[in-house]
């Protein structure tokens, strides 16, 4: 079961990281106005490239390995975009994070629960790594199959959680207040 979760996390990381690679600038921007406003827009733009690199790479080692180090960097992956959300939250910024390139998301608790969530398995796969591929074909390979359709389902609903579940409830209160 962990197998899968922690696919879906690395998936998701993966994910975001490719997004960040293509369309950098989203991010770029709440690193400037977030973080360091002094900033220039190239450096921005080179640590966004950097970020999204890593991340790739270690959704690729979850993927590959499935091991202990790999399980701590896609902790530290998550830790950091817990902190980063936390503090857009706290600031009460509601742009959008950047966190999968150009597609708008502004950070909202669903950016907290899905990293939490997310530490959370990295922890676990810690202290029990799954293996290669989430060790989802170590026995049988129909279960890893279907184990591997489950972990992209999951990486995809927490995609749509943090991107379009947000602008979702922003319309349906629109419906709402002008019924």
């Amino acid at each position: 079961m962990i197998g899968s979760v922690q696919l879906a996390a690395a998936l998701l990381l993966a994910g975001a990281g490719m997004a960040k690679l293509v369309a950098p600038d989203p991010a770029a921007a709440m690193l400037r106005k977030a973080w360091w406003t002094r900033l220039r827009s190239g450096a921005s733009l080179a640590l966004i490239r950097v970020g999204g690199v890593i991340e790739v790479g270690v959704g690729a080692a979850v993927l590959a390995t499935g091991g202990r180090v790999a399980a701590t960097l896609l902790g530290c992956c998550y830790l950091a975009f817990l902190i980063v959300a936390a503090r857009l939250l706290r600031r009460g910024q509601r742009t959008s994070c950047g966190c999968f390139g150009a597609t708008d998301s502004p950070v909202g608790i669903g950016h907290l629960v899905v990293n939490l969530v997310a530490v959370g398995v990295a922890i676990t796969a810690v202290v029990r790594p799954p293996g290669p591929v989430g060790g989802l074909f170590d026995h049988h390979a129909l279960t890893g199959v279907v184990g591997l359709g489950q972990a992209v389902l999951l990486a995809y609903l927490a995609f749509l959680s943090i991107t379009a579940l947000p602008a979702l409830v922003a319309a349906r209160r629109q419906l709402l207040e002008a019924a």
